[in-house]
């Protein structure tokens, strides 16, 4: 009988070998690769970006062509407390901003109103853009926007073409029945 108990014990520590190998298995991808929950990143259209003491938070810019003016929107703010002076460059164009130390500088305001000439590049592309503070300089990649959502509308400079955002629309059900 002792020899049926070594065999039970070896089947018993078997099945538990397996057991343990398929939980890994089911498990292994969490074991070795990042939980996509803990990562951060921008939950909006425009940008995160902290260079230097400046912090650069949603910021785009909402333009209806290339070659056509855009609007800088977002907001920046000083990580230490103290005014900043930040210039963005974008396409050439150098865009200054005096950033206050106590509160963000909110750029959809009309007092903070920025337009430059073009963005350069077509809206839903990234351009690069050069964000200097305090002797700090660093290359950042700007969303460009248009008026397709009806959010970025009144950014636009000179106007929404509204058929941009019509396929975006609810239509009719056509009629049912002859053809």
């Amino acid at each position: 009988m002792k020899f049926a108990a070594s065999q039970a014990t070896a089947r018993n520590a078997a099945v538990a070998g397996l057991a343990a190998v398929a939980l890994l298995g089911a498990t292994g991808c969490s074991a070795i690769n990042q939980q996509a929950t803990t990562m951060q990143y921008s939950p909006s259209d425009g940008i995160v970006a902290d260079v230097g003491d400046a912090q650069l938070r949603n910021v785009a810019l909402v333009t209806s062509a290339p070659d056509a003016e855009a609007r800088y929107i977002g907001s920046l703010a000083s990580a230490s407390g103290e005014p900043l002076d930040l210039t963005i460059t974008v396409n050439g164009t150098q865009t200054r901003f005096n950033v206050p130390g106590d509160r963000s500088l909110q750029l959809e305001d009309p007092a903070n109103e920025q337009i430059i000439p073009d963005a350069g590049v077509r809206p839903g592309e990234i351009v690069d853009a050069t964000v200097e503070v305090d002797g700090t300089s660093e290359t950042v990649g700007i969303t460009v926007l248009n008026g397709t959502l009806p959010e970025y509308r009144p950014f636009v400079p000179g106007g929404a073409d509204p058929s941009v955002g019509a396929h975006l629309e609810e239509s009719a059900a056509p009629e049912e029945g002859g053809h």
